[in-house]
């Protein structure tokens, strides 16, 4: 995209830090806002009820919005009323609250394109695709990178490439911010008066583009890691790090935003008259995760890490894009940090 783009031009636009603020703050009487709040890698995404509670230069956040808010941790998905004729199933009612996820980063942004993959494909899931089509993602690229980003070697950040599947995508132009509106909600919710970019403007946009790529300390090859993984699944630098590191905690899991596996289980009421069927995150890296009829195919811890690491960089014949979009969450909040780039590189020796 540049400043040539004449079919793009309406949809592109400069406006104020002001501007911006009074036109989120005006989504709020139609849409719950939620934004991150809080500083650098400490921040969270929660409600808001004003644009000053925003962080746009946050780094980081521990729980990724897209699967907290589209992909609830606990829910109701089905329940059964006992009576005297038999079992009565009831669907839950659909989730029908409007809201606007702002300040969503490329990795995050795509985190909820794969979501999608997984919940809107061939049997796409009710309450996912309720909420989904009710949430307005409006997303930002990044000024500032952690140490544990490597978004940019698995092409998902961090500047945003992706041109659908999400609403508004913003740049922080020291000053003035770059809207660029990505579908026709938006288009019809956008209503400010600003200045069409200029090609020195979409020149800046590279220029910060390449010098936060500079800033990256990740560094390792992705290609060819399939051939590596498959030859060697019990190489030394996982089973020692197994062995010696991990301690199934599932942090990377329960932090990860495409780690999707979720646990089903029932609930019965006290009074027996009635039965809650319930669907909760779960985890590889959990020891009862594999368990099944006659026994467990990863009781090894070793087995598990594998799973995980394996999916991240690997599973690409699954959805046609790998299962990690470069955030680091999983790197941050290891409580003894296992780095599966480091275990990557490890690998590929």
């Amino acid at each position: 995209m540049n400043g040539e783009n004449t079919s793009q031009k309406n949809y592109e636009i400069l406006i104020s830090r002001q501007q911006l603020a009074s036109w989120v703050e005006g989504l709020r009487e139609n849409f719950q806002l939620i934004g991150p709040v809080g500083v650098k890698d400490e921040a969270e995404f929660r409600e808001v009820f004003s644009f000053d509670e925003i962080n746009p230069g946050y780094r980081s956040t521990m729980l990724p919005p897209g699967k907290t808010f589209l992909l609830k941790p606990e829910e109701e998905i089905l329940s059964f009323d006992i009576t005297p004729e038999g079992p009565v199933a009831k669907e839950p009612p659909l989730p029908h609250q409007k809201r606007v996820l702002f300040g969503v980063h490329a990795c995050d942004t795509h985190a909820i394109l794969y979501l999608d993959k997984v919940f809107l494909g061939a049997f796409p899931d009710p309450l996912y695709r309720a909420r989904r089509e009710n949430t307005l993602i409006i997303s930002l690229n990044c000024r500032a990178v952690t140490e544990f980003c490597f978004c940019h070697l698995v092409g998902a950040g961090p500047f945003l490439k992706a041109q659908s599947g999400y609403d508004v995508l913003l740049t922080d132009m020291d000053g003035e911010f770059l809207v660029e509106l990505k579908s026709e909600r938006a288009r019809k919710l956008f209503r400010i008066e600003g200045r069409p970019p200029e090609e020195k403007d979409w020149k800046r946009k590279e220029e910060m583009e390449l010098e936060l790529l500079k800033s990256f300390s990740k560094d390792f090859r992705a290609d060819g890691l399939r051939e590596v993984f498959l030859s060697r699944p019990d190489h030394p630098a996982l089973r020692e790090t197994a062995e010696g590191r991990c301690l199934s905690c599932a942090n990377c899991v329960m932090v990860c935003p495409t780690c999707f596996c979720h646990d089903i289980y029932d609930e019965t009421r006290v009074s027996r008259t009635g039965i809650k069927r319930m669907r909760r995150w779960d985890a590889c890296q959990d020891y009862s995760f594999a368990r099944v009829h006659g026994g467990n195919f990863r009781q090894e811890r070793q087995a598990r890490l594998r799973q995980f690491v394996f999916h991240k960089l690997d599973y690409e014949g699954q959805f046609g894009v790998k299962g990690t979009v470069g955030c680091g969450r999983c790197i941050r909040w290891c409580p003894t940090g296992i780095d599966l780039t480091e275990i990557a590189k490890e690998m590929m020796k």
